[in-house]
């Protein structure tokens, strides 16, 4: 079934080249990303630093993106996907130059924000050109081809970055290989921006039309987060969690492939895998249960099956367990979309500072989840670190369920 419907979605993007090109670009660029994201950990570890601060320097990459956010993104008044996309391959360059030459903490620190500034160019191009180049009845379906594309790179990444592991040492050698995927990337972006497409003559972002002081935003801030507190709540942890099994996962992959005696990136494989496969049903048990249930009821089972993750030890199972624990949560996050899109879709008055929320949320849990999941894998060990993700998960999914609850009877009262 869900075969059948990527290939009758595949004729109707067939004449948008374009499209497939930006997303061929984006497959090669992630491949890139994912291959040093694996890497980071590991080279950061190998260096004699401990796994805390570890954590704490990869954690500073978001902290550096929030920063980008805030501040220096306002120094850009044209956001052309161009530009934009030319600045991410750029000053993709210097990042495994910075992560590989370094052995202090500054240095690593300096790839860190790197990482997180080109990773918004990256976020902030693929935007523009959506908006840019197709008409809002397909932006959805549009943003769907490109995550295709995202997912599939990041699949591919941690098997690529194990097997280069196993030959090359984190030097010349292993830059010249990471640089193909950049080459690559950046050959199609000579095509993408040469290519002669229509775009939009006026391509509009919406402003608000009232400016308010200071406290009056606060104000409006503290109401909002207040109505949506259940939904950033689970926002926060599903991304603690995400964050945190990215920093110390490739450490215990690379554990897991040693005693199987093979490539150590099947277990981040299995982890980013589901992500691709959920989109076909994700929409049907929302359908049924509704989105918030849908929500909390993945993001529990999932993180059920990571505390399970702490007690095995068989390598398969392990792979098998990280699997599920994936597919549940990924059902969590478009569902979580979801229900941020609706509240927009009822208040469109309030859109951008439900969107902020959002992505304040997101970023809090890219920053706390490296800096946890550091610290975790150094004093709980790999085993306990799954536990304590998958506590947090149920615990959160239970405390928001029984509080729903309660408001609801209140309400009848």
């Amino acid at each position: 079934m869900a075969l059948r419907r990527l290939q009758l979605q595949i004729p109707r993007f067939s004449t948008d080249k374009k499209l497939f090109l930006v997303g061929l670009m984006i497959f090669f660029f992630v491949v890139f990303d994912g291959i040093l994201m694996y890497l980071a950990p590991i080279i950061i570890t190998g260096a004699g630093i401990s796994a805390s601060v570890m954590g704490l320097i990869i954690g500073s990459s978001s902290v550096a993106g929030l920063l980008f956010d805030l501040f220096l993104c306002r120094a850009f008044k044209d956001t052309n996907y161009r530009r934009m996309f030319l600045l991410m391959l750029l000053m993709a360059t210097l990042y495994p130059l910075f992560l590989f030459g370094g052995t202090t903490i500054t240095f690593y620190l300096v790839a860190m924000a790197v990482w997180g500034f080109y990773y918004d160019f990256y976020n902030i191009g693929t935007l523009d050109f959506v908006g840019r180049t197709t008409e809002p009845s397909r932006h959805a379906s549009s943003f769907g081809v490109l995550r295709i594309f995202e997912g599939s790179g990041y699949l591919l990444a941690p098997l690529v970055a194990s097997i280069l592991l196993l030959y090359l040492h984190p030097g010349p050698r292993m830059l010249l290989a990471l640089a193909v995927p950049l080459v690559i990337s950046f050959c199609i972006y000579i095509l993408v921006i040469f290519r002669n497409v229509g775009e939009k003559d006026q391509f509009e972002r919406v402003e608000r039309a009232d400016a308010l002081s200071f406290f009056e935003e606060m104000h409006l801030w503290k109401m909002l987060a207040k109505m949506l507190l259940p939904i950033l709540l689970l926002t926060l942890t599903i991304n603690v969690i995400d964050a945190a099994i990215c920093t110390f996962g490739p450490l215990f992959s690379e554990q897991i492939g040693t005693s199987m005696g093979i490539s150590g990136g099947a277990f981040m494989a299995s982890y980013a895998l589901p992500p691709l496969l959920v989109g076909w049903i994700v929409g049907v048990i929302a359908r049924r249960l509704g989105m918030r249930r849908t929500a909390q009821g993945a993001i529990a089972l999932g993180s059920l099956f990571l505390i399970s993750i702490g007690f095995v030890t068989a390598p398969v199972l392990l792979i098998a367990l990280v699997f599920i624990a994936s597919f549940f949560l990924a059902i969590g996050w478009p569902s979580l979309n979801a229900i941020y899109t609706e509240q927009v879709n009822k208040t469109p008055e309030h859109s951008k500072e439900i969107e902020t929320l959002q992505d304040l949320f997101t970023n809090f849990g890219d920053i706390a989840g490296p800096i946890a999941g550091g610290y975790m894998a150094e004093y709980l060990g790999f085993a306990g670190s799954f536990v304590a993700l998958g506590v947090l998960g149920v615990l959160t999914a239970l405390m928001l369920v029984l509080a729903t609850a309660h408001d609801n009877i209140q309400q009848t009262k």
